[in-house]
């Protein structure tokens, strides 16, 4: 049996290095292709300190269409159609109102969480849906949950596009062996909040039943299991990480 290929997108972030560091550990570890942009150093510095895992690193700058399809071609020169893919890229959360609602901010968003993904896709699902094993996985936001957010006009518009589309795409391929599902946390301890005021995270962490944010690994737990024979049946499904504060 030849071994899975994941392409994860957004593997600089620390969902992504986590994911990266559980796979590799994995009885079958697949080959990883792992994409970032300003941060494909932490990839590199990942993949010399597991160095018996097969890991490359592959940097684009996902604000751009031309390297998003570049990336595309890149991997199906190299390595073919991945297996499955992991979509986990976006610009670091911006917290304000919408009056100061920053167009270029969000377009420049709107491309590296949803255009990308559409090139990427529209690229790889059609080999995808010959192949027993694949899968696609989006990491969204408890946003697309309940009443969304106070001050994340942006970000909740995104992630609401990306349920979309994951949705649009399971219901396409249902009658394929490809399952397409997504991951919502909570707020997660990452540095994906560096913008975030301190006072908003620890407002968050006391309204969670548990009485603090999510960690990256318990985000993989969740992605893992999707990724996973056990969810061969799932598919067009949010799982909510939220230690439970939304359902």
């Amino acid at each position: 049996m030849s071994r899975d290929i994941v392409l994860i997108t957004g593997a600089s972030s620390d969902i992504g290095l986590a994911l990266i560091r559980r796979l590799a550990v994995a009885p079958e570890a697949p080959v990883i292709l792992a994409h970032g942009h300003s941060g494909i150093a932490r990839i590199a510095a990942l993949r010399d300190a597991l160095a018996s895992a097969e890991i490359h690193p592959i940097e684009a700058d996902f604000r751009s269409e031309a390297c998003v399809a570049g990336l595309g071609e890149e991997v199906s020169r190299s390595f073919g159609p991945p297996t499955q893919i992991v979509h986990i890229p976006a610009l670091k959360l911006v917290y304000e109102r919408f009056s100061k609602f920053g167009w270029d901010h969000f377009e420049a968003d709107l491309h590296i969480q949803l255009r990308s993904a559409v090139i990427l896709l529209r690229r790889f699902l059609p080999a995808m849906a010959r192949m027993p094993r694949a899968r696609v996985v989006f990491l969204l936001s408890s946003v697309t949950r309940g009443v969304p957010p106070k001050f994340m006009s942006m970000y909740t518009v995104i992630k609401h596009a990306q349920l979309g589309l994951m949705r649009a795409l399971a219901s396409e391929y249902a009658n394929t062996g490809l399952c397409v599902n997504a991951v919502s946390p909570g707020m997660v301890d990452t540095q994906f909040l560096d913008n975030v005021p301190e006072l908003v995270k620890e407002m968050s962490a006391s309204a969670s039943p548990r009485r603090r944010n999510a960690k990256p690994d318990e985000v993989v737990d969740a992605i893992e299991f999707l990724l996973s024979p056990k969810a061969s049946y799932i598919t067009g499904v949010e799982i909510p990480v939220t230690g439970g504060a939304v359902y």
